[in-house]
């Protein structure tokens, strides 16, 4: 077997972020991203009482993450303790996994 003389490597990053804010009282979600590609199957969503260990279970509101829908008026009155979270399936198909996360204080 031959040993490999020269790697290549190609790397690039990409930002994604999620921010919560209050507006005439309600909580509002809004994320986006420079990559040029959605994550597979991405969802904004909030839990009420923690992170449940399966994402896409018990959520208070959720949307799809199509940027067209951020901001997003979750319908909830803005305070303390709500998580949200952007989250995401694993390739290919998975499960769904944490991708940002926030507490609203």
């Amino acid at each position: 077997m031959e040993k490999a003389t020269q790697h290549q490597t190609a790397t690039k990053s990409y930002e994604w972020k999620l921010t919560t804010f209050e507006r005439q009282g309600n909580l509002f979600v809004e994320w986006s991203t420079n990559a040029p590609f959605r994550a597979q199957k991405d969802k904004i969503e909030v839990y009420e009482k923690g992170w449940p260990s399966n994402p896409d279970s018990n959520s208070k509101a959720w949307t799809w993450a199509d940027a067209k829908n951020s901001p997003w008026n979750t319908g909830l009155t803005y305070g303390a303790d709500w998580y949200c979270a952007r989250i995401a399936q694993s390739a290919p198909d998975g499960p769904y996994v944490y991708v940002e996360q926030i507490i609203t204080k």
